[in-house]
């Protein structure tokens, strides 16, 4: 295989040792087929460019784009990517030489190292890859805003420690999720403008005598403008890690939704009910609906945060090296697959979810959910300071607990007997005082703040998000029919250009 191996140039013989193949290229070439479009647009961009430019010879010119349309003709996934040829690179140039010969694919390095055709590849594909992990949450918001929307007056209690907290509305306990969802879709936003600027055309660390206009590098790849410094082009990493934690990020708010549907979808709780769909049987226990959807969500948080990690300890390098490179052009592409499929997939859960609101009101029934609410009034109503207020609701609570009575216990008399206990103060309250503090609908429907659980909030904040997520799609369309155009329009002009 020594004479197929083009990583040597004239300054070694023979091919890489097996192990070279074993621990390097077979884990660079396994990279190619998710990078494959990005290189052979890489490859088209830079002959182009040098056809334009006049500089390389006009039949060598029209062979290399011959060649290179050829290539790109080839799915990522069908292209015989064979690690002891080398990397990507090498296995496209090894293809490219047995279709146009060695003088004509010799030309596609004039002006450019390989790692910038990986730069620019890795950049594409990265860029894509931050608008469909974007669309994908956009979709998952859609999904709980719709839920929200559908649950907005049902009663329910709001859990802390996994201990009932306050009382609530249904549709405002599901739009808490969709927020972070929304800001994860912003923070792509960002990370893909930073992505659409070219790295092409820097030549080595400080440019090249060949005469490739950047601008015009950064047209045919469809890039918003360029990286000003050339050496920084090259080595810059912080948009891939940018990525990967927006991605992890995103994960992690997932699983945390995850985590709290598995508990609402149990036995004990049996608020949430996971269609069959996204569901799976036990192999021995008849019975069982597992919700197993949730644990590839979980699952997938766990590894994004791992490549995160992964990635940031790799960058523990001086300037100018490929370690981290080597790491990046692997793990990217695959986290980002991995985490648009599970994205996708927690935004069907969400779509074929159904909340039992019956339930849901039971639980906002139990457990001294009111007991805030309580205090509030007590403080208000009752001549008591705040403090003194929370504290002799706790009491009262506590010998409702020692005596094995709930909350339909608690009678002027035993506050009173709290009140004592507590803070040696002698408390009179109304009955009719309890009972409209200790009312959860009324409780709910009495907040003051925006964004609260107050009558109409709810179906407010979900309007909001709706026009967010019309805007967030806006752009996405945007996005897409740009880089659509670009590919398309780089593939024209390297047809004209072969004369094909």
């Amino acid at each position: 295989m020594a004479d197929d191996y083009l990583g040597s140039g004239g300054r070694l013989e023979g091919g890489p040792a097996d192990a070279l193949v074993a621990a390097g290229y077979r884990y660079e070439a396994a990279a190619g087929p998710r990078l494959a479009d990005g290189l052979s647009t890489s490859d088209l961009a830079h002959a182009v460019a040098l056809a334009e430019a006049g500089a390389i010879p006009e039949d060598q010119s029209r062979a290399l784009l011959s060649g290179l349309l050829d290539l790109d003709a080839i799915p990522g996934e069908d292209f015989p990517f064979d690690p002891a040829i080398g990397d990507a690179f090498n296995n496209r140039e090894h293809q490219l030489k047995d279709r146009v010969g060695t003088q004509a694919a010799g030309w596609l390095s004039a002006g450019r190292p390989r790692r910038e055709a990986f730069r620019v590849a890795l950049r594409l594909v990265a860029r894509d890859d931050a608008r469909d992990l974007h669309d994908a949450c956009v979709d998952l918001a859609a999904a709980l805003v719709d839920l929200a929307a559908r649950h907005a007056r049902d009663l329910a209690a709001d859990y802390t420690y996994l201990q009932p907290a306050q009382p609530t509305r249904l549709g405002h306990l599901v739009l808490a999720y969709a927020y972070p969802v929304l800001r994860d879709a912003r923070r792509l936003r960002e990370i893909h403008a930073a992505l659409d600027l070219s790295v092409a055309g820097a030549g080595g660390s400080a440019g090249s005598r060949w005469p490739l206009d950047r601008s015009r590098l950064a047209e045919l790849l469809g890039a918003a403008g360029v990286v000003p410094h050339v050496k920084d082009a090259m080595w810059q990493w912080d948009a891939f890690a940018a990525l990967l934690g927006a991605a992890a990020t995103t994960a992690t708010h997932q699983s945390e939704l995850a985590q709290d549907l598995e508990i609402l979808a149990s036995q004990e709780f049996g608020i949430a009910t996971l269609a069959d769909a996204h569901s799976r049987a036990s192999a021995l226990m008849p019975q069982k609906k597992n919700p197993y959807a949730l644990a590839v969500v979980r699952a997938t948080a766990g590894t994004a945060a791992g490549d995160l990690a992964g990635v940031l300890t790799s960058l523990h390098t001086g300037s100018a090296r490929t370690d981290h490179f080597h790491v990046l052009n692997t793990v990217v592409p695959r986290a980002l697959d991995e985490v648009v499929a599970s994205t996708r997939l927690m935004a069907a859960v969400v779509a074929g979810l159904e909340l039992d609101a019956t339930r849901a009101a039971e639980a906002a029934r139990r457990g001294f959910i009111t007991a805030a609410d309580l205090a509030d009034v007590l403080a208000r109503d009752a001549g008591l300071d705040y403090r003194t207020a929370h504290h002799v609701v706790g009491r009262a609570v506590r010998l409702l607990v020692d005596r094995g009575l709930d909350e339909a216990s608690l009678t002027p008399d035993l506050l009173a007997e709290a009140a004592m206990a507590s803070d040696g103060i002698a408390l009179e309250v109304d009955a009719a005082l309890i009972a409209d503090a200790l009312d959860p609908a009324a409780a709910a429907d009495t907040r003051l703040q925006s964004g609260s659980s107050a009558p109409g909030e709810t179906e407010a904040m979900a309007a909001a998000c709706g026009e967010e997520i019309a805007g967030a799609r806006e752009w996405a369309r945007g996005a897409a029919e740009s880089a659509a155009a670009a590919h398309a329009s780089l593939r024209a002009r390297a047809r004209e250009l072969s004369g094909a």
